[in-house]
């Protein structure tokens, strides 16, 4: 007897609890951060939120992640999502800094409530020197490299901010008025100095005498297409005027009509097989029609 087979029924599997699949997402977070797939880790930092909405880490690490792939809008809207703003001010100002929305930025800072440290410092520092406000960035950076040790890694960068905002200010202070104490000297004359108009430009003077636009555009398309010709005009022919060549100019000379007849007005011309005719031609109704070339005997006289 054949054996029967018995097929067991499919029994799905149930899904992971949350407690089940977060570690293991935090570990493939981990090595996605570590090795650079940053736009993977975000995609995991997203599940990790959607099962954990409270999730701080998962938070800090995609808002890390924002700013890193230099995204600031999308940093600023989860910044702006955040339960708790009053955390994440200096997040904020930054992403509006680098949104290019400085007084805005300011006013973050400036709201700030308790007392403003480095990294604030130094965001105003930067802000305040976009929008031209040196002397109160010089402040800023002077009072930054007050408490700065040489040995510090920022303090090459407050040398190097305090002495482009101080060229500024020199430029503003020293070099912008000299410029202008010279120019607005009483013994420069400026209206001599002014360019000579073109003439005609007065109400009173000449007209200039100028061709229309659409003479212009033909006369260059005149003079481009006899730059660009390579071959010359056959002769007898003109530019512009029509043309009509000789239908014989490929057949060989002696076997044109025109020869021929050039040929048959010379006094004395004697007319030959290939001269004046064509192949299988045959001779003029004057000449003998006897096809004999003289074998025949002469008649005698008759006495």
């Amino acid at each position: 007897m054949a054996q029967h087979t018995m097929h067991r029924s499919f029994t799905p599997r149930s899904p992971k609890s949350a407690e089940e699949r977060l570690p293991q997402l935090y570990r493939g977070l981990v090595d996605q951060v570590n090795d650079g797939h940053f736009q993977n880790a975000i995609k995991t930092c997203r599940k990790i939120l959607t099962l954990d909405p409270k999730s701080r880490a998962g938070f800090q690490t995609l808002l890390f992640l924002h700013l890193q792939t230099d995204d600031y809008s999308a940093a600023l809207d989860l910044v702006v999502s955040y339960q708790d703003e009053s955390e994440l001010q200096f997040e904020r100002a930054y992403c509006l800094y680098r949104l290019h929305r400085e007084r805005e930025a300011l006013k973050v800072l400036e709201a700030k409530i308790g007392e403003k440290g480095r990294r604030e410092l130094h965001l105003e520092g930067q802000i305040r020197y976009r929008l031209g406000e040196y002397e109160k960035t010089r402040q800023i950076y002077d009072e930054l490299l007050a408490e700065c040790s040489p040995s510090s890694p920022e303090h090459p960068d407050i040398l190097t901010n305090l002495a482009a905002t101080a060229s500024h200010l020199d430029f503003l202070s020293h070099d912008y008025h000299s410029v202008l104490a010279s120019t607005s000297s009483s013994e420069v004359d400026l209206e001599n100095n002014v360019p000579s108009l073109p003439a005609g430009w007065s109400t009173g003077g000449a007209k200039v005498e100028t061709k229309p636009a659409i003479a212009k555009n033909v006369e260059g398309k005149e003079k481009a297409k006899q730059k660009k010709r390579k071959h010359k005009l056959p002769k007898g022919a003109t530019e512009g005027r029509q043309f009509t060549e000789d239908p014989e100019r490929w057949i060989p000379l002696r076997q044109r009509q025109s020869y021929a007849v050039a040929m048959s007005k010379k006094k004395g011309a004697k007319e030959s097989m290939g001269t004046g005719f064509t192949q299988g031609s045959t001779t003029s109704q004057g000449h003998s029609g006897s096809g004999n070339t003289g074998g025949g005997k002469k008649k005698g006289k008759k006495k």
